[in-house]
């Protein structure tokens, strides 16, 4: 994409795009970056994708002068971001703690340690929550544990809803953060993906405040972000970013291990659409990858669908049926879609029975 000072007249969400991908090449990205003139609009873009610090770094590293009033705003931006940081890696530091304490097998997802790993800067990542893994057979001793630190399901017919139809419940105490504790990596797309053999594989890791922790193997943090970001509809530029720096982190990671597991747990289509995505949008250099004219299909059905709805408030009813559309194209195989699609329209069915008939349905039809 040539870049020009008609910036302002592009999409800012794209001009971010354009500037991030150019972030592993610093002799590109202060060139493009020196003609920008809309720093409002990119800075805003990137608060809303949730990469601004990121992007501010940076520019900083270009050496490219922002004006003083946005360095000042970013700045105490940043002092915020830090005291959420410590607070939020102290918990997490709790959390993991208290579970091998119990002897829970878990593994941290995403949020601090990622940032920490793959980040200039662990603040550079943020997280509004923490998300650990545990296997479902541990799930209620794990459940039992967190309760020793404040942390409990919020509404019994919500732990209810979310044990059976979810992949992870939700935990909370007083003040945030709150915990999504998985149970499964992912339930999208038709099938669930199971705990057990990436608990298994995981590899230790010494966090920056000495504790230890696990994360997923290389191959399978690959898998579990490229998933997670396809089940979000790349809502958040971040979560690319995220895969973007991964890389960047594992420069030799195994492509045909990664590959070969998502054949085999079947979300191979959202993992190739994820792909396709990061090269569209921020230019990552992805391995090239082998796929028919099924997959050629559904990356044109899912792009239009993203395209449709990327205008739509969230939540509203066209969101909603454009997100089931758009998982339902990405499912592996037909049944796995009509399997989807099928347990999604009960869902809506439950809730306008519970909204209608409030006295005759289970609490957890709510949900």
């Amino acid at each position: 994409m040539q870049v020009t000072n008609t910036h302002c007249t592009e999409s800012a969400e794209r001009l971010l795009e354009v500037v991030l991908s150019a972030a592993p090449d610093p002799r590109r990205f202060a060139e493009i970056s020196s003609t920008i003139d809309c720093w409002d609009d990119l800075f805003h873009s990137a608060l809303l994708h949730g990469v601004e610090t990121y992007l501010h770094y940076c520019l900083m590293q270009a050496g490219i002068r922002l004006p003083a009033q946005l360095i000042e705003r970013n700045e105490r931006w940043l002092a915020i971001r830090n005291l959420w940081q410590t607070h939020i890696q102290g918990v997490l530091h709790d959390v993991l703690q208290t579970l091998e304490s119990a002897g829970v097998r878990t593994v941290a997802l995403k949020g601090p340690i990622l940032g920490e790993r793959v980040y200039p800067d662990p603040r550079m990542r943020p997280s509004a929550d923490l998300d650990v893994l545990v296997g479902y057979a541990d799930l209620d001793r794990a459940t039992e544990a967190l309760s020793s630190i404040g942390f409990r399901p919020r509404v019994d017919a919500e732990e209810r809803f979310l044990r059976k139809y979810h992949y992870h419940t939700i935990l909370s105490r007083s003040c945030p953060p709150v915990i999504e504790l998985h149970f499964s990596l992912s339930d999208g797309f038709g099938v669930i993906v199971p705990a057990e053999e990436f608990l298994c594989r995981a590899d230790v890791y010494r966090t920056s405040q000495g504790g230890v922790a696990h994360i997923l193997a290389p191959e399978d943090e690959l898998l579990h972000l490229c998933i997670h970001a396809a089940g979000h509809r790349f809502a958040r530029l971040s979560w690319l970013c995220d895969i973007q720096l991964l890389l960047r982190r594992y420069p030799r990671l195994n492509w045909e291990i990664v590959i070969e597991r998502a054949r085999t747990l079947n979300v191979l289509a959202s993992f190739l659409f994820t792909c396709e995505t990061l090269r569209r949008r921020l230019a990552v250099p992805i391995p090239i990858i082998r796929h028919g004219v099924g997959q050629q299909l559904r990356t044109g059905a899912a792009n239009f669908l993203l395209s449709m709805t990327a205008r739509q408030p969230d939540p509203s009813r066209r969101a909603l049926l454009g997100k089931i559309a758009f998982m339902t194209v990405l499912c592996d195989r037909p049944y796995a879609a009509f399997r989807f699609l099928k347990r999604q329209l009960l869902l809506i069915a439950r809730r306008r029975a519970r909204r209608h008939f409030p006295t005759l349905t289970p609490e957890e039809w709510l949900y």
